[in-house]
């Protein structure tokens, strides 16, 4: 299975007037997804299937990414992209997926990068910026880590190996 790991994009600051959950895209962020999601789709096979957290920001993103860069434009909200969820629930939630072939979630940090570590058996989280993109290969062999594939930000050329895109401090 082919997953891409989609961070939101930028979204307004909390508030006395707007809480956390209902944070939502600034225009800026809403034209950084669509540039991506077009990248997106421009690069690789499209998805087909959309699992989001239920946060405004990531629906919106989501919403955007179902437009431009989803094959079936079938979209799921799920808790399990929460930035406090159990990775081990989403994984193995992952795997239930796997028969829709290329899956793409999208969610928040450091939840993300904590996902890609866990599936690329890497001790140290791998953070996604706003409005980025992972893709990796999972394996069906559950001991086997996953394969990075790439990781796209709007506007810049796409990485195709880890240590470019995710350099050691």
């Amino acid at each position: 299975m082919i997953l891409y790991l989609v961070r939101h994009g930028e979204a307004v600051e909390a508030s006395a007037d707007v809480c956390d959950e209902w944070r939502y895209l600034t225009d800026q962020g809403s034209t950084s997804v669509e540039k991506l999601a077009k990248l997106i789709s421009e690069y690789g096979r499209k998805p087909r299937l959309i699992i989001s957290s239920p946060l405004v920001r990531a629906v919106q993103t989501a919403q955007l990414a179902a437009a431009h860069a989803c094959r079936r434009k079938h979209m799921v909200v799920s808790g399990l992209l929460l930035p406090s969820s159990d990775i081990a629930e989403l994984i193995t939630h992952l795997k239930v997926c796997a028969p829709s072939k290329r899956v793409m979630v999208v969610g928040h940090e450091p939840h993300l990068g904590s996902l890609a570590a866990a599936l690329l058996k890497r001790t140290n989280p791998l953070p996604l910026k706003k409005a980025s993109c992972m893709a990796l290969e999972i394996s069906s062999k559950d001991n086997k880590p996953a394969t990075f594939l790439w990781y796209a930000l709007p506007g810049k050329k796409v990485v195709t190996s880890l240590k470019k895109a995710f350099p050691a401090p």
